[in-house]
């Protein structure tokens, strides 16, 4: 994938193989490589590719197919909406407020 993006990118700018290479300061045969997937660029050489082409290295590397969005990683969270202590006796929730206070003493919280 990444060898297919530095190609087309490159194609897409009208440079040669030699031209990225030297903007890059790697030799042409190393970059050669790049497009072959033959070898991979170190970190560092990705993010001056990425800057290179103002593109993000999740594009680079075939994650996103948007050039220069960032794929986010997405949080799914899941809650109660029901309330698991409204049948309890106000004496029972008192009894579990009084816990948690002590809790916070024993544990070296401030008391709320």
């Amino acid at each position: 994938m990444l060898g297919e993006r530095l190609k087309q990118l490159r194609e897409q700018k009208k440079l040669t193989q030699q031209e990225l290479a030297d903007a890059l300061n790697i030799s042409r045969g190393t970059y050669a490589h790049y497009e072959i997937n033959r070898r991979e660029p170190d970190d560092s050489t990705k993010l001056k590719i990425a800057d290179f082409f103002d593109v993000t290295t999740d594009y680079l590397l075939g994650r996103t197919d948007e050039p220069n969005t960032v794929k986010k990683i997405q949080t799914i969270a899941a809650h109660r909406t029901d309330d698991p202590m409204s049948d309890l006796p106000p004496e029972a929730i008192r009894s579990i407020e009084e816990f948690k206070e002590l809790m916070r003493i024993k544990y070296g919280k401030k008391p709320t």
